[in-house]
């Protein structure tokens, strides 16, 4: 029979042994954590050593990094690096980058275990500039107004086509100002004219409103061409081709006024010291003098037009 004091002890030895063993198993996790928590937050085993940037065909890479770099620096507090991994801030390096470069249209930042930032980019096209009422934007594919546009050597490289409205209205970014049918039709004007017939067109577009569709380009020779998008352009180049051919010597290109081809089938051209001449685009292939000018009611209506 166990008495009363032998049971007392056999307790107070399993509750020294449970006592032990918890101790043991805190001090344990103790360690374990303050080794996880140095080799998360205090080793180099999360330091960021390497950056991948991919998808940037406009922005040179070392600006993207211009931007990470200062976030990566340094240290929280004087303790913990700032480059570790884990803490790195990605959304703020997303925002900051979204608003120096508007022409990024996505981004996305990717952790890749242990030391890797990986940025992804997709960047808008820039197909031209839109001017209206003193503002100039820089649109992109999509005929969205996305950023300012101002002149500086590397605009000026690109060699960008600038359409400006004179019927101005007030306009902001993140608008879509063209569409884009319209839009691709101007920017294929300037390399019709180069590669069809050798004329080389000024940048600078106009158009008296964008309802109109029509769109007047100066050539480098001092004319004007009017064209206008509901007309084949297709056409329209090779209506110019005949009148150019057939009814316009070229020592008198540096004479000309303008060349209209907004009418279908009808060409207008007028020199400096002329009324305005419309011939039909058939005849214009004959090898007979320049018509005469139009009548006064033809030459009024075209007048209204211009």
């Amino acid at each position: 029979m166990i008495t009363p004091k032998r049971r007392n002890l056999t307790k107070n030895k399993t509750r020294g042994k449970f006592s032990f063993l918890r101790f043991l198993f805190f001090l344990i996790a103790i360690s374990f954590t303050a080794v996880l928590v140095y080799a998360l937050f205090f080793s180099s085993f999360l330091e960021i050593t390497s950056i991948e940037v991919n998808g940037n065909d406009y922005i040179e890479e070392s600006l993207i990094l211009g931007k990470i770099n200062p976030e990566i620096s340094g240290k929280y507090l004087d303790i913990v690096k700032k480059n570790n991994l884990l803490l790195v801030r990605t959304r703020k390096i997303k925002k900051d980058i979204e608003n120096e470069f508007k022409i990024i249209r996505e981004i996305e930042i990717k952790r890749e275990f242990p030391e890797k930032l990986v940025v992804s980019i997709i960047e808008r096209k820039p197909k031209m500039v839109f001017c209206s009422a003193d503002k100039c934007f820089i649109l992109d594919e999509n005929g969205e107004a996305y950023d300012n546009y101002s002149s500086n050597e590397e605009n000026n490289e690109n060699n960008f086509i600038t359409l400006r409205e004179e019927n101005s209205k007030e306009i902001n970014l993140g608008e879509i100002i063209l569409e884009q049918k319209y839009m691709n039709y101007v920017l294929e004007i300037r390399q019709e004219l180069f590669d069809q017939l050798a004329i080389e067109a000024d940048n600078n577009f106009r158009a008296v409103s964008l309802i109109s569709k029509d769109i007047r380009v100066r050539v480098k020779e001092g004319w004007e061409i009017y064209f206008n998008e509901n007309i084949n352009l297709e056409k329209e180049i090779e209506m110019l081709k005949v009148v150019l051919d057939n009814k316009i010597e070229k020592s008198q290109r540096t004479d000309l006024e303008y060349v209209d081809l907004r009418i279908d089938n009808k060409i207008y051209y007028k020199f400096r010291d002329g009324t305005p001449t419309q011939i039909a685009k058939d005849n214009a292939t004959s090898a007979t003098t320049p018509t005469a000018p139009a009548n006064l009611t033809e030459n009024k209506d075209k007048k209204k037009k211009d």
